[in-house]
């Protein structure tokens, strides 16, 4: 994915990788980026400092401040107080623009900027910034495509000194262009800071490209094999939820736990009959059973129905002294999961709090 963020080129082995990645179907191909590029950003940079700080100690070196530090274009808008607009190419999203986007938004003129998706020349035009599209490379009028024949631009070429002479994409061409600065932000310091210029030789982008392919291939695996099946066993456990519970409340994820809060909430807006799920239980890694209680929202902190309130905080024996159901190992200090040694002990207590539910809504 990221090999070629500066090289604009992937070995054999990524691009295999990359046709395997571009073949499933992702979520998070929308016509508009959110904060979560600038998180992936600040991942990556992050992952970078972290990387290069130790290595070796700092030597001095002079920021080239012409190609790195060109401040936003002013244009004229209809509406003064709008955002800036960085434009990209809609359909299917790579690596490289997505950083080039997060890093842009790490800086101050851009942190709130909008990110249009298109290949609209009109569009485009009125972006304050454009990457990865539009057949151009204008540093002065903030136009950093790389894919125009006439495009042969290296970090050689455009930085004389540098001795890195692949040929750039269009991430590299924001890091070219906006590093220093960049760099200088999350330092606190300013570009003139030897430390700064330390770094981004010392990159080379390449340790970056690593640490944010490696990103981008784990998250991949992750929903390929993890998130996608797991979609399969939620489907299978709701259509056997009144053989685990008549109430058809609890939710057993059999083959234990997994990826299931986003799947359940679509499902369940589609059940025949309608109802809404309380408990899932599953087994931890141990062999041991869990009760968690569904969120009232997806990213929720908060459940439709918690363990009981006595129970919260105790484990084992003066969990068992309270709930009256042996084998308890906890219950967490909000309610939200508890542990028991036994499908049956894990089944009881959400069947418990079930109970306890009916009778306070019945005597209020």
């Amino acid at each position: 994915m990221v090999a070629g963020l500066v090289a604009g080129c992937y070995g054999n082995q990524g691009k295999r990788k990359l046709k395997q990645a571009r073949e499933l179907p992702l979520p998070g191909q929308c016509s508009r980026l959110t904060g979560g590029g600038s998180h992936m950003g600040q991942r990556f940079l992050r992952g970078l400092l972290v990387l290069l700080l130790p290595s070796s100690p700092l030597r001095t070196h002079h920021c080239m401040l012409s190609p790195e530090s060109v401040p936003p274009q002013k244009k004229p808008r209809s509406n003064l107080m709008a955002p800036p607009r960085i434009g990209t190419h809609n359909g299917t999203f790579h690596c490289d623009e997505a950083l080039a986007c997060a890093l842009l938004r790490l800086l101050p003129e851009y942190q709130d900027a909008e990110i249009v998706r298109t290949r609209d020349p009109e569009k485009l035009a009125s972006c304050d910034i454009v990457v990865d599209v539009g057949g151009e490379y204008d540093p002065q009028r903030h136009r950093y495509d790389h894919h125009q024949r006439s495009f042969t631009e290296t970090m050689s070429s455009l930085s004389p000194g540098k001795p890195w002479q692949t040929k750039l994409s269009s991430a590299g061409l924001i890091y070219l262009h906006f590093g220093h600065k960049l760099l200088a932000q999350l330092l606190g310091t300013n570009e003139e800071d030897s430390m700064v210029g330390t770094l981004y030789d010392k990159a080379g982008f390449r340790r970056a490209m690593d640490l944010v392919q490696e990103e981008f291939l784990q998250r991949l695996d992750f929903y390929q094999h993890s998130w996608l099946p797991a979609r399969a066993l939620v489907e299978e456990a709701l259509a056997q939820r009144f053989q685990v519970d008549p109430s058809g409340k609890i939710v057993e994820l059999a083959k234990g736990g997994c990826p299931w809060k986003e799947h359940l909430y679509h499902l369940e807006s589609v059940l025949s009959p309608p109802g809404t799920i309380a408990f899932v239980i599953y087994t931890d890694q141990a062999g041991q059973w869990r009760v968690q209680c569904v969120p009232k929202e997806l990213h929720s902190f908060q459940s439709r129905l918690p363990l009981p309130e006595p129970w919260r905080g105790l484990r084992d024996e003066a969990l068992d002294q309270v709930s009256g159901i042996p084998g308890g190992i906890f219950v967490h200090a909000s309610g939200f999961i508890g542990g028991h040694r036994t499908r049956e002990g894990a089944l009881s207590m959400a069947r418990a709090t079930l109970a306890q539910h009916s009778v306070a809504a019945t005597n209020p």
